[in-house]
C-alpha cells in the first residue's frame, strides 16, 4: 500500500491561524495536498490534527482522510509524525510518505517519482526530492524503516533517520519542494 502522513497539528504561529484551512487554489491547504498526494499514488492519506481542532477533524472525514489526533502538539513535527504512523500501523512492505502541510505547491510527479524511487530499491531506504541542487520535502521511506521512526531523538528528528539511512536523492522540476507555508509572505509568494 502507498501510505500518506500529513502532519497538520501545529500552531501556525507565524501565521496567526491553521495553515492546513488556509484558503488556496480554490480550495484549502490540506484539500489541496490531499488531491496531490491522490494523484501522485497514495491510496492512504493520514492527517495529524491537534487535540480540539475539531474544524479540521470534521474536514478531514468529508475529504476522505483518516484523522490521527495529536493530544500534545508542543511535541513537533516528529510527535505527529510518530502518532500518525501509529495510526496507520504500516507494513514492511508499504511505501510511506511524509508531506508536512506547508508545502501545498509540490507536485503530483514528485510523489509519483518518490514513490518510485523507494519501491524500486530491494533494501529499506529513504528518498528526498532535489531540485535546483537543494533538498526538499515530502521525504518517502520503506514500511521497514517505519518502526524506526518511534526510537528517533525529539531533539533531532527525522534527520537522525536519514543520518542512519541516507536518502536517494531523486531529481525533479519542483520548486514546490522548497516552497514552505510558514507565514503570510510565504503565503502570497504561494499565490504567485
Amino acid at each position: 500500500m502507498r501510505l500518506a502522513i500529513i502532519p497538520a497539528a501545529g500552531r501556525s504561529s507565524r501565521l496567526g491561524r491553521s495553515k492546513a484551512l488556509v484558503s488556496f487554489r480554490g480550495s484549502v491547504v490540506l484539500e489541496v495536498i490531499a488531491g496531490l498526494l491522490r494523484r501522485g499514488g497514495a491510496e492512504r492519506l493520514v492527517a495529524v490534527a491537534a487535540a480540539g481542532d475539531e474544524t479540521l477533524v470534521d474536514r478531514c472525514g468529508k475529504w476522505g482522510l483518516d484523522v490521527a489526533v495529536n493530544h500534545h502538539p508542543q511535541t513537533g513535527m516528529l510527535g505527529s509524525i510518530q502518532i500518525g504512523i501509529r495510526h496507520a500501523t504500516p507494513r514492511d512492505s508499504d511505501l510511506v510518505i511524509i508531506c508536512p502541510v506547508d508545502f501545498p505547491a509540490v507536485h503530483s510527479a514528485t510523489i509519483r517519482a518518490l514513490y518510485a524511487a523507494v519501491d524500486e530499491r530491494a533494501a529499506p531506504t529513504t528518498a528526498v526530492p532535489v531540485c535546483d541542487e537543494r533538498r526538499g520535502h515530502p521525504l518517502a521511506l520503506s514500511g521497514a524503516l517505519v518502526p524506526e521512526i518511534q526510537t528517533l531523538d525529539p531533539k533531532v528528528g527525522l534527520r537522525e533517520l536519514l543520518d542512519r539511512h541516507p536518502p536517494i536523492e531523486v531529481p525533479v522540476d519542483d520548486r514546490g519542494i522548497h516552497s514552505d507555508l510558514d507565514d503570510w509572505t510565504d503565503y502570497a509568494r504561494l499565490l504567485s
